[in-house]
């Protein structure tokens, strides 16, 4: 176990007749590189146009040789900022996230619910209990399982009908997490 492990006591959220039964992070690394790669991609644009309107700007200010010049110049350099940034955001986010989701999230599996903590940036611990209909799935991957163990109906801003999922993403020992779930689910009471 790693330190972070060690500042998680689990038993401490559990209820009296509750037992660990596993307990992980995820796996470090890409797992979705489709999506990440597209993301990427849509982001490199946003992030050379927004850094070449910066260095333009940074470049013409001097120059300047009216006052209309100058504003000009720091117009073009306040647009760039948050063209930059989102183009910076899409196109080094999957890096961060790949880095820090293995460090910052555990997973602990009990005789009656699922545990998902969050430790960094913004710390959560979300529990959800093991019931015989609890939605369970599988999703097998090159380096790592996704064992999704809760799903909700959710409408977006424009009203259109999503699937919201939650589970243990990206382990190691997914299949061994999905049947001791499974097995759960026969002995829980409805």
């Amino acid at each position: 176990m790693t330190a972070d492990t060690a500042e998680l006591p689990w038993s401490a959220h559990f209820r009296p007749d509750e037992t660990l039964l596993w307990e992980g992070a995820p796996v470090p690394g890409w797992h979705q590189r489709g999506k990440s790669l597209f993301l990427m991609a849509f982001g490199t644009p946003f992030l050379v146009i927004g850094v070449a309107l910066m260095i333009f700007s940074f470049v013409q200010l001097p120059k300047a040789a009216t006052l209309s010049d100058a504003g000009l110049a720091l117009l073009l350099m306040a647009f760039s900022v948050p063209f930059g940034g989102i183009g910076a955001f899409l196109v080094f986010g999957p890096f961060i996230d790949a880095r820090s989701t293995a460090r910052d999230v555990r997973y602990a599996l009990t005789t009656r619910a699922a545990y998902v903590q969050r430790l960094r940036p913004f710390p959560s611990l979300k529990v959800y209990p093991i019931l015989p209909h609890t939605a369970l799935e599988l999703e097998r991957g090159n380096r790592a399982d996704t064992v999704w163990l809760h799903a909700r109906q959710e409408r977006d801003s424009n009203g259109d009908l999503g699937t919201t999922k939650a589970g243990f993403e990206n382990i190691a020992e997914g299949e061994k997490v999905f049947h001791l779930i499974r097995n759960l689910q026969g002995k829980t009471d409805a």
